[in-house]
């Protein structure tokens, strides 16, 4: 069998660079499709099948919920995937959005059933009528040339706490999975793939050991990339590891793991000899790199000519509208990532320009949308930095464009008030902000805090949960102290994001039983305002 796949695919991957694309990557995979004829051929998406941001909003634009056209699902159908896994950015504009999305799928011809075996959707009409038609499923039977495949879904179990606003309910991955393994074995199934979007490759190593009956896993989420030899975009030095990852599982047997990097970059391609009694003998394979045939290259793929028109020609047009909006000059880089663009997300370890203005924002935008009723609390902002996703001036010419705020502030997400917290619930959540970084100050948790009308200090040296050392309002008087406990003996009105504000521990943010206020204004549009 050859499984061609990748770890999350997304039409974003529109740009006009040397490498990757949808219908640069629907060329490629069919070549690779072509070369293997004759052999059984599964593909497989791993989840993250939209993202949200300037691509995405382009489907949001065409029209309200029933009417609209999304240029990923049409993409997933042009590419043909015997499954697709929910990921955790598939929830990003919520529920009835999915299955809009799910159902303007089906609508396009698009067979293939969206996968996880741990997700429970009976809180949530919409995707429960689509489980009730075999849309959505927990596992799903392929037959190719007489020979049966059993492939398995499964999706983070962080779901709730990712920015992700759904109400579906997550179960723990294993028992899910080994549920589905029985259920496949008794229909005589026994050659069994899960797919799986846990955000993490390390976290699908470590539950290879724990699963039995599993014989091929194509990982999702961590965008990692597992390379053997190098290639015309990356050496084997910037390897994750080797393609695949070998592992035993809770029975001694070696299961073969694999991803790739997302965007449309790579197709992921696993060649697996089976024998007859569904054990496997072999496995090989390399990411096959979507390399453009571009003006002055030696090599390359041209782009599908369907694709291209029905999926990025639109897309790009939108972005492009959106680009040459603008709205604001900067004198200043504003910093998600430094040293530039390319570099690590220090929005993620450290205070920011950027962070800074978009708590303030959002303190700016609250005050005016619901100023009258605030009372006497005192107003300040807080925002997790996994919300915050690219540099403002993401291309640093000094312009900013709607464009670029909507790229930088892309869930759909609305600004949010948390009412009445008191100083220990403000320190906890501080102490929450900080819990990830480490010694050194490194640390890519999207939980770290970016605020407004205060400040802190911490200690990464001191355990997590007893870090901060003292709170104080922007003018320095003290509102907590180490030593001294709570010194201001008022209360707060956090302005904040709907997913910080949302039920549970969202980014691990717990503000117990405050009363929550979400406001009718996007987080993007109070940054645009």
């Amino acid at each position: 069998s050859k499984l061609f796949g990748d770890g999350n695919f997304t039409a974003t991957g529109y740009v006009d660079a040397g490498f990757g694309g949808v219908a640069y990557f629907k060329t490629t995979l069919d070549n690779l499709r072509a070369a293997n004829a004759g052999r059984d051929q599964l593909t497989i998406s791993s989840g993250d099948n939209v993202l949200a941001g300037l691509a995405f909003n382009a489907s949001l634009a065409t029209g309200p919920l029933g009417s609209r056209t999304y240029y990923d699902a049409i993409a997933l159908n042009l590419i043909g995937y015997d499954a697709i896994t929910l990921g955790n950015h598939d929830f990003d504009a919520g529920p009835e959005v999915l299955a809009d999305f799910v159902s303007f799928y089906n609508a396009q011809g698009g067979a293939a059933p969206f996968l996880s075996a741990n997700l429970d959707f009976t809180g949530e009409a919409s995707l429960q009528s689509l489980v009730n038609g075999g849309s959505i499923a927990k596992s799903t039977v392929v037959t190719k040339n007489g020979n049966t495949y059993g492939i398995i879904g499964v999706t983070t179990e962080t779901l709730p706490t990712t920015p992700s606003p759904d109400t579906a309910g997550v179960n723990p991955a294993l028992p899910a999975i080994q549920a589905e393994v029985a259920a496949l074995q008794a229909l005589g199934v026994n050659k069994i793939i899960l797919s799986s979007h846990l955000q993490s490759l390390n976290n699908e190593l470590s539950l290879v050991g724990q699963l039995s009956g599993v014989d091929i896993v194509i990982a999702g989420g961590g965008d990692e990339l597992l390379i053997n030899a190098s290639n015309a975009r990356n050496t084997v030095a910037q390897r994750t590891g080797p393609y695949p990852v070998t592992v035993q599982d809770a029975d001694g047997k070696n299961v073969a793991v694999v991803t790739t990097v997302g965007e449309y970059f790579y197709v992921g391609k696993l060649d697996v000899e089976f024998d007859a009694n569904g054990e496997v003998v072999s496995v090989s394979g390399e990411p096959v790199v979507v390399d453009k045939d571009l003006p002055g290259a030696d090599t390359g793929v041209l782009p599908d000519p369907v694709m291209q028109a029905q999926v990025v020609t639109p897309v790009v047009n939108a972005v492009t509208a959106a680009n040459s909006s603008q709205i604001a000059t900067t004198d200043v880089f504003l910093e998600h990532s430094s040293p530039g663009t390319s570099g690590p997300r220090v929005i993620r370890q450290r205070e920011t320009n950027l962070g800074n203005l978009i708590a303030d924002a959002f303190v700016w935008a609250v005050e005016l949308e619901a100023g009258e009723n605030l009372g006497a609390n005192a107003l300040i902002g807080l925002t997790n930095s996994g919300g915050i996703r690219e540099d403002l001036d993401n291309d640093a010419n000094g312009v900013v464009t709607q464009g670029e705020a909507f790229a930088t502030l892309p869930f759909n997400n609305t600004l949010a008030v948390v009412r009445d917290v008191d100083v220990a619930t403000l320190v906890g959540a501080l102490e929450n902000a900080v819990s990830r970084i480490q010694a050194n100050l490194s640390g890519t948790d999207g939980r770290f805090a970016q605020i407004s009308g205060f400040e802190f200090d911490y200690n990464p040296l001191l355990a997590a949960g007893s870090r901060v050392t003292q709170v104080r309002f922007r003018d320095g008087s003290v509102i907590w102290d180490a030593g001294l406990g709570a010194v201001y003996g008022g209360l707060f009105d956090i302005a904040t994001n709907s997913f910080l504000a949302g039920a549970g521990t969202p980014d691990g943010y717990n503000f117990g039983g405050a009363l929550r206020t979400i406001l009718g204004i996007g987080y993007a549009e109070s940054l645009i305002n």
